[in-house]
């Protein structure tokens, strides 16, 4: 094994939020099921609705889990990447790493895949909570593995995307703003530019007196870098393109993690460079 990935691994293991981490984690994603049942499960006689079905009730709370899961773990892949390696400069370790036998991809390697594997800890600790609308119908196990692998690739990506900001900057609270302020562009930035093409073609279209039909893919385009769009669309099942767009959105983040672990590297480098 890497010896940056033992090191790394415990060392987080042997903190505290080792457990109190996992533990508000399931705390939330056991709220959140309750929400859901609650809202899905009041009087229909009261919201004026016919009698809910099983199936409806098990799909409605798998959806809020798989999003508010994916929500959960983008707020804490900074936590994790963003500062790894910031904190070997500001104990002034980064050097000795440097000038030892591991190479800068190494490093950074080790550093990626521990902060990967703790949150693939708590994709595991929620298993059983996202195996819960086994019970109600309407989701299977295939639903599960194919929103755990979205959610794995996503979060990747971002980690990527915090050891790069972790590899540019000196403090670790730099570091970790800038890694927040690029999860809120691609969580926001993206869902805002969608809504202002959609509005323009729809009025467009009303205009020519052209009839509604579905939207093309320049349209959608900017939602390929949203985090929560593969999900959507993974478990949709309707995209009837040849090259499904959750294929695309993965490949774009795919992509954004191997330019991001790219830069990182090379940052790595020059510092070592320096040494």
């Amino acid at each position: 094994m890497n010896p940056m990935i033992r090191k790394e691994l415990r060392q987080r293991m042997r903190e505290r939020r080792s457990w109190i981490l996992p533990s508000l984690y399931l705390a939330a994603l056991g709220g959140a099921v309750a929400l859901a049942y609650y809202f899905q499960t009041a009087d229909p006689f009261e919201l004026g609705r016919r009698e809910l079905q099983g199936a409806e009730i098990g799909v409605s709370v798998f959806f809020t889990v798989i999003f508010t899961q994916m929500a959960v773990l983008l707020l804490l892949a900074p936590v994790f990447s963003a500062g790894a390696i910031t904190i070997e400069k500001e104990q002034r370790t980064l050097t000795g790493l440097l000038t030892s036998l591991l190479t800068p991809v190494q490093i950074w390697w080790g550093k990626f895949v521990a902060a990967l594997l703790f949150l693939v800890l708590l994709l595991l600790c929620a298993l059983p909570i996202l195996s819960l609308p086994f019970a109600f119908g309407g989701v299977g196990p295939q639903d599960v593995g194919r929103a755990v692998g979205v959610t794995l690739v996503v979060l990747a990506s971002t980690t990527a995307v915090g050891l790069y900001c972790s590899s540019f900057f000196r403090r670790s609270v730099h570091a970790t703003a800038v890694s927040y302020a690029v999860v809120l562009a691609l969580t926001i930035l993206t869902f805002v530019s969608f809504m202002i093409l959609q509005t323009r073609w729809e009025a467009a279209r009303a205009a020519a007196g052209r009839p509604y039909t579905e939207l093309p893919r320049h349209i959608i385009a900017p939602l390929y870098l949203n985090p929560f769009f593969p999900l959507v669309a993974v478990l949709s099942g309707e995209d009837k393109h040849r090259f499904p767009d959750w294929a695309i959105s993965l490949l774009m983040f795919a992509t954004l993690g191997y330019l991001a672990a790219i830069l990182a590297w090379r940052n790595l480098r020059r510092a070592g460079e320096q040494v």
